[in-house]
């Protein structure tokens, strides 16, 4: 491998130990002719030093911000009073005896990692907001949380099924996105707003359990919680209760919660739509906030206001 080690998957155990990182300069700083680089990979920030005495010292005065590197050197304690804590390498550094300059930058439009910068201008330049911290914290979660759910569903027996993106349009909630076939003149292919009709033939094939996590188009207007383009887990079964569909989730969703540090009990509270309209006026109240509606017809029942007397 290029690289030894990951940035901050270095400690003081690793003092002494001579090691190959590659990244991207989070900050440069010249103290007096001794220069410190923050290098920055996926993983976080580590703190290289270099003095004018270090063969490395001539690429290392030509580094600025955002610049790629290759750099080579020996881990040493910082020493008391020199540690930064908000790192995890905070009590480490890198003292370089090689430094490659793999690509310079031009000077960023945008501060990595700021999230005071306005918003409009970290989308113009996504590719650079996405070097963030929190953008791969993003990425990450959203890939463990894929890898659980499909190792939680596995677990209870469905195949993972991958399912055509190019098919017929089927009767739907909203317009389909169109491609035009090239074959068949004046035809088209509508892409899924779900793969409803193929995990219905799956069923009728036999397949018993399925799941997918299946990109979704539908060309309509954004939603609080939907956009043109989105993924869903889809999940099928044959032979079964509405208790089993329930426990299926529950138990998918208790995997999950669980991957994110939360521990959820099931089952879950059920309420009968009756109850909940009653009590709620809602078919899905939000219990953390609502506070059940009181009957008060008996007691108003004699009241002579008129906005009583429809009760």
């Amino acid at each position: 491998m290029l690289r030894t080690h990951l940035c901050s998957n270095l400690d003081e155990k690793n003092i002494g130990e001579s090691v190959k990182l590659c990244g991207w300069c989070n900050t440069y700083r010249d103290h007096g002719g001794v220069i410190f680089i923050d290098l920055r990979d996926k993983s976080g920030i580590i703190q290289l030093v270099c003095d004018p005495s270090s063969p490395a010292y001539k690429n290392a005065s030509l580094v600025r911000d955002e610049f790629v590197l290759i750099a080579s050197g020996v881990i040493r304690s910082r020493g008391d009073g020199l540690e930064n804590p908000k790192l995890h390498t905070g009590k480490i550094e890198v003292v370089l005896d090689s430094l490659i300059i793999e690509n310079k930058s031009q000077t960023p439009p945008i501060t990595i990692g700021d999230s005071n910068t306005n918003e409009e201008l970290r989308l113009r330049y996504r590719y650079l907001d996405l070097r963030s911290k929190e953008s791969f914290d993003t990425f990450k979660l959203r890939s463990d949380i894929s890898l659980k759910a499909r190792e939680s569903l596995s677990k209870m027996d469905f195949l993972e099924i991958e399912t055509p993106i190019l098919t017929r349009a089927t009767p739907e909630g909203a317009r389909d996105y169109l491609v035009p076939s090239r074959v068949h003149n004046g035809e088209f292919f509508a892409l899924p707003q779900s793969p409803q009709l193929f995990k219905q033939l799956l069923m009728v094939a036999g397949f018993d359990r399925y799941f997918q996590i299946a990109k979704c188009f539908r060309d309509e207007d954004l939603r609080a919680d939907r956009q043109p383009e989105f993924s869903q887990i889809d999940v099928e079964m044959s032979f079964c209760s509405q208790d089993d569909v329930i426990e299926v989730a529950e138990n998918l969703l208790k995997d999950i919660f669980a991957l994110c540090g939360y521990s959820i009990k099931v089952p879950f509270l059920r309420m009968p739509y009756n109850e909940a309209m009653e009590k709620y006026g809602s078919d899905k109240p939000d219990l953390r906030f609502a506070l059940p509606m009181i009957d008060v017809g008996e007691c108003c029942a004699d009241s002579s206001n008129d906005i009583f007397k429809s009760i």
